[in-house]
């Protein structure tokens, strides 16, 4: 996968196309209209993005790189995974993820959902919804499914949100879909670490 052609002061890559969508809809609610965002495709991609974004023309004028990638399983091994690929592509590494390198590219890293914890972007938007009425239902459906013998899914943070989705006035949403619907509650402060990085990665 190849980067777009630069537009903008101040770039944001994310990892596939549903998270594009989603920081897509989180960016204009924040009214980051100086931010674009390029989806880099899977993990194993981001080494080569990087080498073609940081020969791209344009890109030695650029104010501000950020990447954005889930943990999975151990959120201190997928930072480092990006800094080596920054580090491979000839660009400086932040010291830790949720901040930003200081010198004329600011470069920053945040692995979601918080930084410190295993899971995803499905994870921090559970969590943003725990609120809902909604959320009271997710795990007796799974429930249910204990007592008919049907085995959970592998995946279970991605099961309960299209459960959750399911509840929605208009099911089967996928998660940037569901942003763009206005699912997802921004101002919640489950969002507020993810918020100010955008904030910080945005802001002219």
């Amino acid at each position: 996968m190849l980067p777009q052609p630069l537009t903008a002061l101040k770039q944001l890559l994310v990892e596939g196309a549903d998270a594009s969508r989603f920081f897509q809809s989180f960016s204009a609610a924040l009214a980051l209209s100086s931010l674009q965002i390029h989806n880099f495709g899977g993990n194993s991609e981001l080494p080569g993005f990087l080498k073609a974004l940081a020969l791209m023309p344009g890109f030695d004028e650029i104010a501000s790189l950020a990447i954005i990638r889930d943990a999975e399983v151990d959120p201190q091994a997928a930072f480092q995974s990006v800094c080596a690929a920054l580090r491979r592509a000839g660009l400086a590494a932040p010291a830790q993820s949720g901040i930003f390198s200081s010198g004329r590219l600011q470069v920053g890293v945040f692995i979601l959902p918080d930084s410190s914890s295993a899971g995803m972007l499905e994870s921090i938007c559970l969590r943003a919804v725990a609120a809902d009425p909604a959320y009271a239902c997710i795990e007796p459906y799974f429930a249910c499914l204990d007592r008919a013998g049907v085995p959970r899914p592998a995946n279970m943070e991605k099961a309960q949100l299209q459960v959750f989705l399911a509840s929605r006035h208009r099911p089967g949403l996928r998660i940037g879909e569901a942003a763009a619907a206005g699912v997802w509650p921004w101002q919640s402060t489950v969002f507020d670490a993810l918020r100010r990085f955008l904030q910080e990665a945005g802001t002219p």
